[in-house]
């Protein structure tokens, strides 16, 4: 569904000034300015994401102190969310208050299952068929309202129905090169979550450090948990704490996706367990540098290394409810490659959940419902789409956020695109193009981010324009109207503690 010429209009000029406006022409730039009706200033509309449809009507509406409150039974992720709301407003909940605000569940198959309607007249009307289209109802609505508590709030009378263009709308975060502790984690969750992202795919095993615990193959932790790229931070979480970082996520709509990598990528493992390497190798170590590409498990000993495989991946299915299963699969020439996804896919599928591989796994024999995770702008994506395998899309141009914010940036990558990986070449990527994708995931890898201020300012503001390509088709984008809604909310990053890149283009430079 298109925005309507006026809805566009209103909200790119809500985003600038706290003024009323109606339609106008654009000024040279191509940005609708406001013209002054008369009427009572009125909140930014400042949504990220675009929502698909937005109408107003004249009038505003005031709340101040309290708020009657009408919520459904069964829907807990929205209510949290719209608690969590109210505490942060300092708004009492209070049965005679003036303004409803109303959450309801409707069996309306137009709203699909992350759909959702916002009214703002008289009270405020969330709708959705759904628990998660009832978060993202409120999410919007946070962002309307400012970050912090106000003596009195207005909202413009308004009506928007919204739906994502994709299902996955995600972050790969390597914790395998860097550490990163469940505090921060948790900090980075509820982030997401405020854009509607819904996949945290966490890179659990790399050749600089594995992370998670596998109560039967103790020594993981202990020595590759041990080990971290050099400057990063080692360490490693327990089954306990991963299990209740999995319920903090789905609290908030988000689904956390695994990923053991293998049969690259694997030093960390080899120096916990020599066996799995074969017997002429002589770099059994932990790793601390940068380079990739030369680990790989010994493939010519299938009696050790699959056995191994089988034993890890039921230990992370066991913590994991995720559907989906990362088994890694990129940067490794071996000639057993093939077979090793082939084999290391089909348990994943005995074991009930569906995997997923690098886009170079699509050489092994797999079935088509294998999903694929697209990092190379240049690889031949074409035959594993005709062989019908969905994608996630993560080309390294436009969302390895590793890269820098801007050209030279210090401490960041740019062996994919030189010239970096700025907001606005992110913002402009079509995955409309790619006719299975199943949505969008950007990547931090931290062999050069060492701390969690460093993991902010790679991350924000781009992972807001991440989830804008992701729900919202190319057709209704416009990067001026994105620039406008963003940087009005940039208090609500500073409310949250966020040390992101003051990003020139939003005017936070």
């Amino acid at each position: 569904m298109k925005l309507s010429i006026a809805s566009k209009v209103l909200l790119a000029c809500l985003s600038v000034a706290a003024t009323a406006c109606s339609p106008s022409s654009p000024d040279a730039t191509g940005v609708a300015t406001a013209t002054d009706t008369g009427e009572a200033a009125a909140p930014p509309a400042r949504i990220v994401p675009l929502p698909a449809s937005v109408e107003t009507r004249p009038g505003e509406l005031a709340i101040a102190k309290a708020v009657a409150v009408e919520l459904p039974a069964d829907a807990p992720m929205a209510t949290r969310a719209l608690e969590e709301l109210l505490d942060t407003l300092a708004l009492a909940r209070d049965g005679a208050a003036p303004v409803r605000v109303r959450l309801a569940l409707e069996d309306d198959a137009a709203l699909g299952e992350e759909g959702y309607r916002l009214e703002v007249g008289e009270g405020v009307a969330l709708v959705a068929r759904t628990d998660i289209g009832l978060l993202h109802a409120v999410q919007s609505l946070r962002q309307l309202l400012p970050p912090t508590a106000q003596p009195e709030y207005r909202l413009p009378h308004l009506s928007i129905a919204d739906a994502p263009a994709y299902p996955w709308r995600g972050l790969s975060l390597d914790v395998a090169r860097s550490f990163m502790p469940v505090e921060y984690l948790e900090k980075h969750i509820d982030r997401m979550a405020m854009f509607k992202m819904n996949r945290l795919h966490l890179h659990l095993s790399d050749d600089q450090g594995w992370r998670m615990e596998i109560k039967r193959y103790p020594k993981l932790v202990e020595i590759g948990g041990a080990s971290a790229v050099k400057g990063g931070r080692s360490g490693w979480y327990t089954q306990e704490q991963l299990e209740h970082l999995v319920a903090y996520a789905q609290a908030r709509g988000i689904t956390i996706v695994p990923e053991i990598d293998m049969p690259g990528h694997v030093q960390a493992m080899l120096a916990s367990y020599n066996e799995l390497a074969c017997d002429d190798e002589d770099n059994l170590s932990t790793y601390d540098g940068l380079e990739v590409g030369f680990s790989v498990l010994c493939l010519s000993k299938p009696d050790v290394v699959y056995p191994f495989v089988r034993n890890v991946l039921e230990e992370v299915l066991a913590v994991f409810p995720s559907q989906q299963i990362h088994i890694g699969g990129d940067e490794i020439k071996d000639p057993l490659y093939g077979e090793f996804v082939g084999r290391a896919a089909a348990m994943v599928k005995e074991m009930g959940r569906t995997p997923i591989v690098w886009e170079e796994g699509s050489v092994a024999d797999t079935s088509p419902d294998m999903l694929l995770q697209l990092w190379n702008d240049g690889y031949d994506i074409a035959p594993a789409v005709a062989e019908g395998h969905p994608l996630i899309l993560s080309p390294c141009t436009y969302f390895y956020l590793d890269h820098g914010n801007y050209a030279g940036q210090p401490q960041t990558y740019d062996w994919c695109r030189k010239e970096g990986v700025p907001i606005a070449r992110t913002y402009s990527f079509d995955p409309s193009k790619f006719e299975t994708a199943v949505g969008v995931e950007a990547a931090l890898w931290t062999e050069l981010v060492h701390d969690d201020a460093a993991a902010d300012n790679r991350l924000w503001p781009r992972l807001a324009a991440v989830s804008e390509v992701a729900w919202t088709p190319m057709a209704q984008r416009d990067y001026a109207g994105f620039v406008q809604r963003m940087g009005a909310l940039r208090p609500h990053l500073d409310a949250q503690g966020i040390a992101y890149h003051p990003e020139p283009d939003l005017g936070w430079e």
